[in-house]
């Protein structure tokens, strides 16, 4: 009988943070922290905020010229996104962005 322990968002969290620092694989990581190497990846595929799959974007009152992209502002950052990217490209720009101090 196998027994699955539950993490709270705070543990994912911390796990997580801990695996950037740690320069080893998300699977070497897991192993040695004792979390399911299958769990370990989900979390990064789970979404951030508790409203499901999507991302609430602000437009502040912008008119964008393009009706075809969307405009995705960090800062100083500003991208321009069309919106036929897929899963996979958002994800990687969400995460550039998230990275970005």
């Amino acid at each position: 009988m196998r027994i699955c322990k539950s993490y709270t968002k705070v543990e994912r969290q911390q796990h997580i943070e801990d695996w950037k620092i740690s320069s080893v694989s998300k699977a070497v990581y897991a192993k040695s922290a004792g979390i399911s190497p299958t769990t370990f990846y989900n979390w990064f595929r789970e979404p951030d905020n508790e409203k499901g799959n999507f991302v609430e974007i602000n437009h502040r009152g912008k008119v964008f010229d393009n009706p075809h992209e969307i405009v995705i502002e960090n800062g100083s950052i500003s991208i321009r996104v069309p919106l036929s990217l897929g899963k996979r490209e958002l994800q990687t720009i969400f995460e550039a962005l998230g990275s970005v101090q």
